[in-house]
């Protein structure tokens, strides 16, 4: 992993993979793929090309001796209700830039050994009780599900190339300055827990530190291939998990229930994804060595 192309480097996972990148890596120079150059800060060792999916446009300015692809490329899952609209996006946004990398590989990649993309642990769908999925199990029937099958394809062509293609289905990441965690700050800040309805609902979650860990691991171990599923060990429980992350703010706390129809009426289909069972093993990375610092919520 010498000269890696990173696209979604202007997203949260994707800036601070940047700085991860940078700081443990002293040898690599990073080529970022983003749709415009204003308000960038100039970084050593990172080159900023331009690219546009809709045009299916990548610069021709990307150097060719690339040996590592870096996908993170797709619209946010939870920023907007999901219309019909937004579903196009939301598929469009992850297969078109897939595709559109892959076909870069193989017209002018030719240095291209490894190609590490982001997938979700959406791929299993919803989990029966006591369900542990493995990266061996079958895809789900719902649309999230639909959205991961689609993205994974769109990247598979060039494993038939001879290029190692490993898929992370990542799971809920958590850190304070993003995603879920970010999200719950405002109930936290009145000492408030909120429950998704039962709050038994199983998360597989991931320290944002350990999935930038992750993504160097991939790309360096030629051992890894096809589908990694990026948890942690020990998923939790939606309400757990509330409540440990609020204790690190500001405890006490006091639970305040959300009642299922509520969020099927606040968030439409997306409140699927807040009320389902979706616990995934962790079991094949460690099997390959990856080491977590953070197994569980408290580690965080």
């Amino acid at each position: 992993m010498q000269h890696v192309l990173i696209s979604g480097g202007t997203g949260f996972i994707g800036k601070a993979l940047i700085d991860y990148l940078l700081d443990h890596y002293p040898q690599v120079q990073l080529t970022v793929l983003v749709r415009s150059m204003q308000a960038l800060k100039t970084k050593d060792r990172v080159h900023y090309c331009l690219w546009d999916v809709d045009k299916n446009y990548i610069s021709e300015d990307v150097p060719a001796n690339i040996d590592t692809v870096i996908h993170l490329a797709g619209a946010n899952i939870a920023e907007k209700r999901w219309t019909k609209k937004r579903k196009a996006v939301l598929l469009r946004s992850r297969t078109e830039s897939g595709a559109l990398l892959s076909r870069w590989v193989q017209e002018k990649g030719s240095a291209v050994k490894t190609f590490v993309s982001a997938s979700a642990i959406g791929f299993y769908g919803q989990g029966d009780e006591g369900q542990i999925f493995t990266e061996q199990d079958k895809a789900g029937t719902d649309f999230l599900a639909s959205v991961c099958v689609a993205w994974e394809a769109s990247t598979r062509p060039l494993s038939r190339m001879g290029i190692r293609v490993v898929w992370l289905r990542t799971g809920l990441v958590l850190h304070p300055d993003g995603g879920m965690w970010k999200a719950l700050k405002p109930a936290f800040a009145f000492r408030i827990a909120p429950r998704f309805a039962s709050g038994k609902q199983l998360f597989s979650w991931i320290g944002l530190h350990d999935l930038l860990a992750l993504y160097a691991f991939a790309a360096e171990q030629t051992g890894i291939e096809g589908p990694i599923n990026a948890v942690a060990p020990y998923p939790s429980t939606q309400i757990d998990l509330s409540k440990t992350l609020l204790k690190k703010q500001s405890p006490p706390s006091f639970v305040f229930p959300i009642p299922e129809f509520f969020l099927r009426v606040a968030l439409g289909e997306l409140a699927i994804e807040l009320i389902k069972n979706a616990a995934v093993s962790a079991e094949k990375i460690e099997r390959h060595g990856f080491k977590f610092s953070a197994s569980h919520l408290s580690d965080l």
